[in-house]
């Protein structure tokens, strides 16, 4: 697990740069000053609550957020796209809707959730291609808009399948305002 935390950090810390020049000079879906779309670079420990399982392995993730769409002051829903992939070649790539809670500034919780097609490559057998996110995320927001937190997520295959062992990861991210 040592190894997949390093790993994440030295990710974020080589990536995010690229990133965050591509977008200031970006104009895609520009949302609202106070709470801007993101682009959500991350990688993390993928299987976490099972380290001794042999798909206890690192991944990455990129995740879009979008416009917010409805939302008081303190909470604003908006949607998301999120792809993933682990170092044993199993892909995540789904969209769905999350829930920014603002309780106290600068600090932000997200919950999520969404479906996602599952392709399990060398990876865990989750039961079914067909497998539900669930998250909650917290982080520190800049002045820019900028984000940086933990995600924590969970996926599920909701029983479709009589296979549901179920899935849980943990990502380091870093959040560029687009």
């Amino acid at each position: 697990m040592l190894q997949n935390l390093k790993f994440c950090l030295v990710f974020i810390l080589c990536i995010s740069p690229a990133f965050g020049a591509l977008s200031s000079k970006s104009q895609f879906m520009r949302s609202k000053k106070h709470n801007p779309n993101l682009l959500c670079i991350a990688a993390g420990d993928y299987n976490i609550l099972h380290t001794k399982s042999s798909h206890n392995t690192a991944m990455i993730q990129l995740e879009f957020k979008g416009p917010d769409f409805f939302g008081e002051e303190w909470v604003k829903i908006r949607p998301f796209a999120a792809f993933l992939v682990n170092f044993q070649g199993s892909v995540w790539g789904g969209a769905g809707v999350n829930f920014d809670l603002f309780p106290n500034k600068p600090l932000v919780v997200t919950l999520g959730i969404g479906p996602g097609l599952y392709a399990r490559g060398n990876g865990k057998n989750l039961g079914y291609p067909l497998e539900i996110r669930s998250s909650i995320e917290i982080a520190y927001q800049f002045k820019s808009h900028a984000r940086v937190g933990f995600q924590f997520y969970h996926l599920s295959n909701a029983s479709f399948s009589s296979k549901n062992p179920g899935n849980e990861c943990l990502l380091l991210f870093y959040g560029i305002p687009l």
